[in-house]
């Protein structure tokens, strides 16, 4: 049966394939063009800056990638807190929190920023006991606005663990 094929029929097969090939690899491009942030957070940290005597302790250090081929401006840092998925899912927090200054002490302020292709910027979040007194609940995000989207890109602040469960020998998250 295949044998009973004319050659037109085997040209017309192959230009099937390559045409394919080139439209699949044309959606990849696509898919993969365009500004791609990546969140990375440090809910504990410590920022020691050497030779100013200025450190500080109990901060949320936020770091953004941007991994795209776009450039993006970082608009805002944000705070929330949500107690649902529901809330999550539909950006309602149950408390919204605008971090003004999120640069290292010292330092010039770092919002709004131009976020280039295959760069990072770094925000920092101070603990404020007064405002919120336990930011490790579970309940809050960190996050960034940007100016090519109009929802944030957010990232949960993990529970603390105070005690070690029964037979472990250290703290992992």
């Amino acid at each position: 049966m295949i044998a009973d094929w004319k050659p037109e029929s085997w040209v017309a097969i192959y230009a099937a394939i390559i045409g394919t090939s080139a439209f699949l690899l044309n959606l990849k491009s696509w898919f993969d063009s365009g500004v791609k942030l990546s969140l990375s957070l440090i809910p504990d940290g410590m920022v020691i800056t050497p030779g100013s005597g200025v450190d500080e302790k109990n901060v949320i250090i936020l770091t953004v990638t941007n991994r795209g081929d776009a450039p993006t401006m970082v608009t805002n840092m944000v705070l929330l807190e949500m107690t649902s998925w529901w809330q999550r899912w539909r950006i309602r927090p149950k408390a919204s929190y605008v971090v003004t200054n999120p640069q290292h002490l010292g330092y010039p302020a770092n919002v709004p920023s131009d976020l280039e292709p295959a760069k990072k910027w770094t925000g920092l979040i101070r603990t404020r006991v007064d405002v919120i007194p336990n930011l490790r609940t579970g309940n809050f995000y960190a996050g960034i606005y940007a100016s090519h989207r109009n929802r944030p890109y957010l990232m949960q602040i993990p529970k603390k663990i105070d005690k070690l469960p029964e037979g472990a020998t250290e703290l992992r998250q």
